[in-house]
């Protein structure tokens, strides 16, 4: 059976495109899910409208990701956790007497590890409190973060748009 896929369906095509499929599957899934439409002669005039369509949709969300990106570049976020105190010990095994309570010694070569991690879900939790909507899929962490400082960490926001978010995890007072 010949249809016209309305939606970008995995191993099969992008929207617009017309594929031969079973008829089974399409009966009893691409049509009733409206992933595509029986390619009849109507359907076969109206496919340039669709594709037309499709380009705009895709170039407004194109668009869009890359104004987000732009302010993204200029967003810092700033998260507080608790951390270990890593202090490095002085010649007779004691801390550095001349730091600040809480300030690890430059000397230690450690920085100060979070109890817990700072995940996707929290860089998305804080950047909504901004004002800027991001699912934290689009958040590309290998690893969750354990250690203060601050940390680039990529962003994709469309397919060809990808940007750098700045993270600087403190330590809480």
């Amino acid at each position: 059976m010949k249809v016209i896929l309305m939606q970008k369906v995995e191993r099969l095509g992008e929207p617009g495109q017309q594929v031969e499929v079973a008829d089974g599957y399409a009966r009893n899934y691409l049509l009733p899910k409206q992933l595509a439409v029986p390619a009849t002669p109507g359907h076969v005039r109206s496919l340039s409208q669709l594709t037309a369509q499709t380009k705009n949709r895709d170039e407004r969300a194109r668009r869009d990701a890359t104004t987000l990106a732009e302010r993204l570049a200029g967003v810092q976020v700033i998260l507080k956790r608790r951390a270990s105190e890593e202090e490095a010990p002085g010649p007779t095994g004691s801390a550095s007497p001349d730091l600040p309570p809480g300030e690890a010694s430059p000397a230690a070569g450690h920085p100060a590890k979070l109890f817990g991690s700072v995940t996707t879900q929290d860089i998305s939790q804080a950047l909504s409190a901004q004002g800027l909507t991001l699912d934290k899929k689009q958040i590309l962490l290998a690893e969750p973060i354990k250690t203060l400082g601050t940390h680039r960490i990529p962003v994709r926001l469309y397919a060809e748009v990808v940007t750098d978010l700045t993270v600087t995890v403190e330590r809480e007072a």
